[in-house]
């Protein structure tokens, strides 16, 4: 018998496993940087929306450094593996996603595109859903993040009204009703997102209590 074959499967196996550390030491890195990012943009709730583009900026070098995160990530993937892997790094780019699309939303009241995630964080959103031939961003990914900033929308309509902004609440009201809108376009087959679609009209209800209360005090026209 030839152990050759053997030999030449652990040097496989070896290699296996020193790419599954390289990638899991690239997305502690991440997450790291994601939880910073997410410390800072944070701030957002406490301050009136006048001073929000004082935070938006602050937050640049953030995102810059995610975008370095990430790309260190796509050096190590083989397109033919990244689906392998993809399981690894999923969550943290959705925290990405999700910090992005948060702070357009602060910045210019708009939904963040797939272009603006390319433009943030360095990789294509894969809106295609064709073959894989470079890392790329998915669109479950890209999803996962607008639905994050429904909850986002749901606390700074509460925060808004903390710090005596009270006509911020019916802006976000309206941006949120009418994202609710475009995404019940979607036919969701993924389960987790189809699970955390369902959870958005708690959100909206919450922004809906918000304005009640303000026009029951007669705060709001």
């Amino acid at each position: 018998m030839d152990v050759q074959i053997f030999i030449d499967l652990q040097d496989r196996l070896d290699q296996e496993t020193s790419l599954f550390e390289e990638v899991r030491e690239a997305v502690k890195e991440l997450n790291k940087t994601c939880r910073l990012a997410s410390a800072k943009l944070a701030k957002a709730h406490a301050v009136p929306q006048s001073q929000t583009h004082e935070i938006t900026e602050a937050i640049t070098p953030q995102f810059a450094a995610i975008k370095e995160n990430i790309s260190a990530l796509a050096k190590l993937i083989r397109p033919a593996a990244f689906y392998k892997y993809h399981d690894m790094w999923s969550n943290a780019v959705n925290t990405a996603c999700s910090l992005v699309i948060f702070a357009v939303y602060l910045a210019d009241a708009r939904l963040a595109s797939p272009e603006d995630i390319e433009k943030y964080l360095g990789q294509k959103v894969n809106v295609t859903n064709g073959e894989i031939t470079e890392f790329v961003i998915t669109i479950e990914e890209y999803l996962h993040g607008v639905i994050s900033l429904f909850s986002e929308l749901s606390r700074l309509a509460v925060n808004s009204v903390i710090v005596n902004d009270v006509k911020r609440p019916q802006a976000i009201s309206t941006f949120a009703s009418e994202l609710y809108s475009g995404f019940q376009l979607l036919n969701l087959k993924n389960d987790s997102l189809r699970r955390r679609f369902d959870s958005i009209k708690y959100d909206i209800k919450k922004i809906e209590e918000v304005q009640y209360d303000l026009r029951v005090r007669g705060l709001t026209a």
